[in-house]
């Protein structure tokens, strides 16, 4: 149990980002993900406590620290993976927000949670970034340092727009900046959402023009843990990146966002099979947060809304499901039923039980309680820590994103047959992406795919009524689009309550007892800052906010 509140270090720490790394070549990201936390203590501890014998070794909080390049690199790498209460929170929280799932009773656990937790990570990594910068400035050879530069910018970039999508206004172009400009940089400004966006942006349009295969390139070797120093990986990563945030801001400001939207498209893009994420496997991981987010909750199970996008009657027996990813992503009940939870549930729905997250099924797989009437997740995501990834951005991602442009004409020639195509590709690399995550799990047995869907199985999901695109009609058109983005994004969604937000509503929500959902989960418009940044922020905090931060204020880029 926490004594004390532990996130106010994090919060004086986060401007002077203190960040004690000691590894060697062949340590994973895990382990030092848990040596920045463990230095960040005794750093709390040689702030509060005497120095007595100290002095020589450690620094002042808002000093600079002495790290080499490759480890700070490799700090922020960790920072990707996603925090235990980040996890929760999705499974109890943002799955019934976006309706991607629902949950069938109060967890307990509190959106304050994540926020801290977010916040503090954010923070961590951003100082990291000043203090890469600052060493890649001051260094003789900085212009041989400038994809190392850019891979760092990338990161950056897209945890500043991940976390301005939860917050909206932040401390962003000021922060971070103690340990190398002094305690006078300690508190930080925030910038408005749509200055973050458009910063964020600059420093993605950074990277895609300075990344090089330049053999004069210094290489960091084994510290390139994320995209193993891919570069042609590592730009088409960051042009994707400028082209769904820009479209995420295209309703907002379409004069910063339409020539980004335009130049994206004419440079490299992620192509089938290049999908970005954290793959555990690959970079020597176990993601201990995954059980615990499952069996911690509980309550999380299919929802009517997906159910009605993946079969075409409430046939118990599943004869009706026509979308592959519904057996990937759902099990049926202890029963061996397909059963939806209501989205919007009614007090005639008959209440839910049962354990089908508890670790018993870790050796029992059929064991999932009596009492469990409704189907669940599938308890695979929870059970292989080792395999399945954490995604970032798929490649389906990007074949919706042009059918958006496409269809709507931001950025490129409206043509809603090339759009039809981007999204028919996207359907079906979103299908195939899953369908492999299956296959190569280890931990997978039942009901494990063993082939890639066929032809006749992606060309059967593609007509059906619920899939077919509707290319005489832009609205219908647009609202197909986010639908499947919202499928594919079955594990991301975070992303999906921004494509929610700044498409006003149009991914898809039920119609059946809205009034439950508007008065439980349609008041969430965002999450709500530390309650440290109201304590050691005050009067910035107050100007971002008014003194009234709450979840029901829509940000800039919500409509």
């Amino acid at each position: 149990m926490v004594c004390f509140p532990w996130y106010t270090y994090l919060r004086i720490l986060y401007q002077s980002a203190i960040i004690i790394v000691s590894i060697t070549e062949n340590m994973n990201i895990m382990k030092l993900n848990k040596l920045i936390y463990t230095s960040l203590i005794a750093v709390i501890l040689s702030v509060t406590a005497c120095k007595n014998g100290f002095e020589e070794i450690n620094k002042p909080w808002d000093k600079d620290v002495a790290a080499p390049v490759e480890q700070l690199y490799n700090g922020l790498v960790s920072t990707l993976v996603l925090g235990w209460q980040e996890q929760v929170t999705y499974h109890t929280w943002i799955y019934p927000i976006t309706q991607q799932a629902v949950t069938t009773s109060n967890s307990g656990y509190v959106l304050a949670n994540a926020a801290s937790e977010l916040w503090s990570n954010y923070y961590l990594a951003l100082g990291n970034f000043r203090l890469l910068e600052k060493r890649i400035e001051e260094s003789p050879n900085k212009d041989k340092y400038k994809n190392l530069q850019a891979m760092a910018k990338t990161i950056m970039a897209y945890k500043t727009l991940k976390v301005s999508e939860f917050f909206g206004a932040m401390p962003y172009t000021e922060a971070g900046r103690a340990a190398t400009e002094g305690a006078a940089a300690y508190r930080a400004k925030y910038d408005s959402q749509a200055d973050v966006f458009k910063s964020a942006l600059a420093e993605l349009k950074w990277a895609v023009d300075n990344f090089s295969t330049s053999a004069d390139q210094i290489s960091i070797g084994g510290y390139e843990t994320f995209l193993k120093g891919d570069i042609t990986q590592w730009t088409k990563f960051a042009n994707s990146l400028r082209l769904r945030y820009a479209l995420t801001m295209s309703a907002k400001d379409a004069a910063t966002a339409t020539p980004i939207i335009t130049e994206a498209l004419a440079k490299p893009l992620l192509a089938d099979g290049e999908n970005i994420a954290i793959w555990p496997k690959a970079l020597n991981l176990t993601l201990d947060g995954r059980r615990w987010s499952f069996n911690s909750g509980l309550f999380h199970r299919m929802g009517t809304t997906m159910w009605s996008y993946m079969s075409s009657n409430d046939n118990k027996d599943g004869s009706g499901i026509f979308d592959p990813r519904c057996k990937i992503f759902f099990e049926p009940n202890n029963a061996g039923q397909w059963a939806p939870y209501p989205q919007n549930p009614t007090t005639a729905t008959v209440g839910e039980g049962g354990l089908p997250y508890d670790n018993i099924r870790l050796t029992s797989w059929a064991t999932k309680g009596a009492g469990n009437l409704y189907s669940p997740l599938n308890y695979y995501f929870a059970q292989d820590q080792t395999t399945i990834p954490e995604p970032i951005f798929t490649a389906a991602e990007i074949h919706f994103l042009k059918a958006e442009i496409y269809t709507s004409g931001i950025g490129a020639t409206k043509n809603l047959t090339t759009a039809k195509g981007e999204y028919e590709k996207g359907v079906t690399a979103s299908v195939n992406f899953w369908t492999k995550v299956a296959m190569d799990s280890p931990e997978w047995v039942v009901s494990k795919p063993t082939a890639l869907p066929s032809a006749a199985t992606i060309t059967a999901l593609l007509t059906n009524a619920k899939v077919a695109f509707d290319a005489t009609n832009e609205a219908n058109a647009l609202k197909q689009i986010y639908a499947q983005m919202w499928v594919d994004g079955f594990r991301q969604p975070w992303d999906v309550w921004a494509l929610k937000r700044r498409t006003g509503n149009l991914t898809p929500m039920t119609t059946v007892n809205s009034a439950y959902y508007d008065s439980n989960f349609g008041i969430y418009h965002r999450l709500v800052y530390p309650s440290s940044e109201a304590d050691y922020n005050s009067a910035n905090w107050r100007t971002a906010t008014g003194g009234a931060d709450l979840t029901s204020t829509k940000t800039w880029l919500e409509k």
